[in-house]
């Protein structure tokens, strides 16, 4: 015995659900051109089954229900029965020939049927007269070869539907397609002779409902739309305990919109044969009489078996044309992609390639949004309105579109398209993989517009100045390496903005950019169009002369100061700027780019070193120059911190009335071990250049403290003092707190502070302002005297030098020499003596060189002096001899280890 499976294929309930709106439905009702019988599948016997079935059993089906059906149908027909379902397979059963005698009539039947979770589902009908079989199949089998040679779905349409109609004897039969969520068309029609025309309408979108039941179904047969259908007794299944799923049940009763189909189209027979393709519902076939209308269970099994080979060559028809659409689907869009690259957008691309498009994919009207821009090949509503109506008609959706009937939306980045069709059209299949490769191909233009834009736009930032929109360094020096390979008379220009930097930090970032985007702007419309202006550092401009560079120099110059004469207007208010050139006249034997700009740079930076707003003619000795001044940073850097090649040397101070030595001025001196000895009037002015000038004068300092206070260890009742030059950068808060660390350094090297004097010029003074007083007073509080070193070369005024917590002034060398020349040198010294005098100040003659000078300096009363009378600047151990007695104060005493001229000297 076959036990069945233990669940049914579908839930009746599940499927109700699923045809949405299912109010009303109910397959539990039998069509009364059959009967259906439900039995055990254990014993046989009756658990339900239609109320018709008292017609076949000649009893009440009450009576009926719990007896074996060997008691109901006699021996005959059961034993048919179990050779049949001995022979079946897991599932289905039959068609089986039963005979049944009832009241001395023998009525021949077809059953068939099916297992289910409540038992065996049995079907029988009445069977119609064997007629001509053979013929039928032979026809059958006639139509099947003619088919494999018909080469178009409408065809093929024409004759399965004439075919379907001889075989079924239908008085029409329609080829209905059923595209997704579209109303069926009618490919072809079938009539008998005599037979009204048929109506192409009627055929409404199917629910889920429907399409789940066709394909179960694929032979459906309902034999009288307008029958009263028969209820199964009882109805609940009493082995399952829920209504019996009649689904795959042949003689189940028509759904509501298979009768609103029949109503509309005024018919009452009809047979409808499924057609599925690809494992989905592609359509069926309809067959439909005015009367009453059935066909055998075996012509039922003919055309199910029709509708699968019929399917079968729809498939691979589709297959063929999908493949022919494909193959002219990739030449129109290898065609299209071609006509979107005539545009700088998309949207100009799509605007060339439309009639392309409209070949491709057959529209009336297409609309365009991308990027926040708008077109549309007719009047037609902007892109939100379509996109709303996708959203709201329920459109299908696939991988970057969205369709209904009449609107395909294509995806596109940063955008859609939309084509239109009138009288809604629907979209095949192979349209839809169109517009799919469509919006791959839309997709990769955009990012390969995408990708070129950001290639300008890195271009541009590559090679364009952001402030002004010039050509910058990098530009610059690619045009003037092309130039140089092509032996060009080219000559470079740097045009440098006199004191930018101070400019931008009271102007701020965006007014500077301001001002240098209206400078660039004043120096392009001055300037040849065939000359190559470029913003190339924070104030620097260079401008690339081609052909007869050298002889338009001059007249570049005269039009840059021209253009920026007039005032310049940024943020409201009118600006003055001027500008330092520097030019490299000509290229001849250059090659490399990069040192010519560097070269003009140089000539621009000195122009404005010389006082801002000239011009100045590169030439080697300007890169020596600053070659120079670099070498000297690292190694003076290097000798102050690290190697203590910087050291101090002591030129007497003596006092004029008796010539005893009071103490030494501290020099700094530098040997490097490379060069030699180096002069003060070079590295002094490189650390002032590049701030080394703090730690030089603090190491100087450091240095002079220890050696003075190692000589007044033996000098307890005359002790000497040492003045030590101190830089206005030492003076500078921001730079060194001095009061603190010259305390500091007074502990450590146990200096008293009556031993220390240290000397600024009137300069440096004027140059700190107000902070000067404060902070030279807080040096006097530590006991320290102070002096003012080179008086009278400076700009300051007597008011300004009475309030100084000063000691000491020095008359500069200048004015000791002045005096032997004239009676007005002479008169200078005397005036500056009589202030000393008057504001009690001590004062100390510089550059002594003769005893000359000495006598006059005596007679008019100065106090202390220094120079080479007495004795040059003296290395440590000679100052040491020299305190010590060892060697005696005069004039012929020199350094030992005299300075000699070194390679910056």
């Amino acid at each position: 015995m076959l036990v069945p499976p233990a669940l049914g294929l579908t839930d009746p309930l599940s499927l109700i659900a699923a045809g949405g709106d299912a109010s009303g439905e109910r397959l539990d009702l039998v069509q009364p051109h059959g009967w259906l019988m439900v039995l055990d599948a254990a014993d046989r016997r009756l658990i339900q089954a239609s109320a018709n079935l008292s017609f076949l059993l000649g009893r009440p089906v009450e009576d009926a229900l719990g007896r074996e059906v060997g008691d109901l149908l006699g021996p005959v027909a059961s034993r048919a029965l179990d050779r049949a379902i001995a022979q079946a397979g897991a599932d289905a059963i039959g068609p089986v020939a039963l005979r049944l005698d009832r009241d001395g009539e023998r009525l021949r039947l077809i059953a068939h049927g099916h297992w289910d979770a409540g038992g065996l589902i049995l079907e029988i009908e009445a069977a119609s007269p064997l007629g001509d079989a053979g013929m039928v199949a032979a026809g059958f089998g006639a139509a099947i070869r003619r088919y494999r040679h018909i080469g178009d779905v409408a065809d093929l349409a024409h004759a399965v539907a004439q075919d379907l109609r001889r075989l079924t004897g239908y008085e029409r039969v329609l080829f209905v397609r059923m595209p997704e969520g579209s109303p069926g068309q009618v490919l072809a029609e079938a009539a008998a002779i005599g037979a009204e025309g048929g109506l192409a309408e009627g055929f409404v979108p199917l629910r889920p409902l429907e399409t789940t039941l066709l394909e179960l179904n694929r032979a459906r047969l309902v034999r009288d739309m307008g029958a009263q259908p028969v209820p199964l007794v009882p109805t609940i299944n009493p082995v399952t305990g829920v209504p019996v799923d009649l689904s795959r049940a042949s003689l189940r009763h028509p759904t509501n919109l298979f009768q609103g189909h029949a109503r509309r189209r005024r018919v009452r027979g009809v047979l409808a044969v499924t057609l599925l393709v690809g494992g989905r519902l592609w359509g069926y076939l309809w067959c439909e009489s005015v009367t009453p209308h059935s066909v055998s269970p075996s012509v039922r099994a003919l055309c199910e078996a029709l509708g699968e080979i019929v399917a079968a060559q729809i498939a691979t028809l589709e297959e063929r044309a999908t493949i022919a659409a494909r193959t002219a689907a990739a030449r129109g869009l290898a065609r299209l992609g071609r006509l979107l690259r005539q545009g700088v957008n998309l949207t100009d691309g799509l605007i060339a390639a439309h009639p392309a498009m409209r070949e491709l994919l057959p529209h009336a009207a297409m609309v365009v949004g991308i990027e926040g821009s708008h077109w549309s090949s007719q009047d037609l509503f902007p892109m939100p309105y379509w996109l709303d109506q996708l959203g709201r008609m329920g459109a299908a959706r696939r991988e970057g579109i969205a369709w209904r009937a009449g609107v395909l939306g294509i995806d596109v980045p940063d955008g859609h398209v939309v084509l239109l069709r009138q009288g809604g059209s629907v979209w095949t299949q192979a349209e839809l993989e169109v517009a799919q490769e469509l919006h791959h191909l839309l997709a990769e233009r955009q990012a390969e517009i995408y990708r070129r834009r950001t290639e300008q736009q890195l271009h541009v930032m590559a090679n364009f100045d952001r402030a002004t929109g010039l050509p910058n360094r990098a530009h610059i020096l690619q045009a003037l390496q092309q130039a140089l390979g092509v032996d060009a008379d080219i000559a470079v220009t740097v045009i440098g903005l006199d004191r930018f930097r101070a400019v931008k930090a009271a102007l701020g970032e965006a007014d500077a950019d301001a001002l240098l985007a209206a400078v660039g702007k004043r120096l392009r419309d001055c300037l040849p169009s065939d000359d190559l202006v470029g913003r190339i550092d924070t104030g620097e401009f260079a401008v690339l002369s081609f052909d007869n560079g050298l002889e338009r120099v001059e007249q570049l110059a005269h039009t840059v100061r021209d253009a920026l004469r007039a005032p310049l207007s940024v943020a409201g208010r009118e600006m003055f700027v001027t500008a330092s050139l520097g030019v490299v006249p000509t290229a001849d034997g250059a090659s490399d780019a990069t040192a010519l700009l560097r070269d003009a740079e140089i000539a621009s930076a000195e122009a404005e070193a010389a006082g801002g707003g000239g011009k100045r003619i590169f030439d080697a000795a300007m890169r020596a120059r600053l070659t120079e001044r670099h070498v000297i940073y690292d190694r003076l850097r290097q000798a102050i911190y690290f190697s203590n090649g910087v050291r101090p040397v002591f030129q007497p101070i003596v006092r004029l009335a008796d010539g005893e030595l009071t103490g030494f001025e501290a020099l700094a001196r530098w040997t490097d071990a490379e060069h030699g000895p180096i002069p003060p009037t070079t590295f002094v002015a490189v650390a002032e250049q590049t701030g080394l000038i703090v730690p030089l004068g603090n190491h100087i300092l450091v240095q002079s403290c220890r050696q003075i206070a190692k000589w007044n260890r033996d000098r307890a009742d005359r002790p000497l003092y040492v003045s030590v030059n101190l830089s206005p950068y030492q003076l500078d808060p921001s730079r060194l707190d001095i009061v603190r660390w010259v305390t500091g350094v007074l502990e450590m090297t146990e200096c008293k502070p009556e031993w220390l004097r240290l000397e600024i010029t009137e300069s440096g003074l004027i140059g700190q302002g107000g902070d000067a007083i404060a902070i030279l007073q807080g040096l006097r509080d530590l006991g320290i005297a102070l002096s003012i070193d080179d008086f009278g070369t400076g700009y300051s005024s007597l008011a300004y030098l009475q309030n100084l917590p000063v000691d000491t002034i020095k008359i500069d060398r200048s004015f000791v020499t002045g005096m032997a020349r004239d009676e007005k040198g002479m008169a200078l010294v005397s005036a500056i003596l009589h202030i000393a005098g008057i504001m009690e100040f001590g004062v100390v003659a510089e550059g002594v060189e003769t005893e000359a000078q000495e006598e006059l300096l005596r007679r008019m009363g100065c106090d202390r002096a220094q120079g080479y009378l007495f004795a040059k600047p003296l290395e440590a151990d000679m100052a040491t001899a020299l305190v010590h007695g060892a060697i005696p104060l005069t004039g012929q005493v020199v350094e030992a280890r005299a300075l000699r001229a070194g390679r910056w000297g």
